[in-house]
């Protein structure tokens, strides 16, 4: 299972409460997506995405380092800054596949579907993005790393 030290160690500079017992049963992409006990990965910075994200279930996002984080995001709320939120998910599950053993035996359930609901909300996502999230969605079935919704 994902944990907030698995991710301090790939991501060092944070914001918010730190605490290494953190586990996150699920991370997701899009921020109506219900995920209790999430980890939000934006992949767009529109103004309400992370409080939808927080109401959605998020207990802790990435942010992207040079987007300013918006004024309603609760001073203990984890934020672990990264150059792309992409890029960090991509090696976010590189990471967790190379993993053996996690550390308690329960898995993340990786939520990384966003075409259904983009449309449905007018949400525009670039077609690279999509297909990233394609790969590793298959990526994460074939190898057998975690559930996806």
């Amino acid at each position: 299972m994902l944990t907030y030290r698995f991710l301090k160690k790939l991501f060092p500079i944070t914001r918010g409460i730190e605490d290494d017992t953190i586990e996150f049963q699920h991370l997701f992409v899009h921020p109506l997506q219900a995920a209790d006990k999430g980890l939000f990965v934006p992949l767009k910075y529109e103004h309400k995405d992370l409080q939808q994200a927080i109401e959605s279930g998020a207990i802790a996002a990435l942010w992207k380092k040079d987007v300013p984080l918006p004024a309603y995001v609760p001073n203990h709320f984890p934020i672990f800054f990264v150059s792309s939120p992409l890029q960090a998910l991509t090696e976010i599950i590189e990471t967790y596949l190379q993993l053996n053993e996690m550390e308690n035996k329960k898995m993340t359930r990786f939520c990384l579907n966003i075409e259904a609901t983009h449309m449905e909300e007018n949400h525009s996502y670039d077609i690279a993005v999509i297909d990233v999230l394609k790969q590793l969605e298959q990526r994460l079935q074939n190898e057998g790393g975690g559930q996806s919704c």
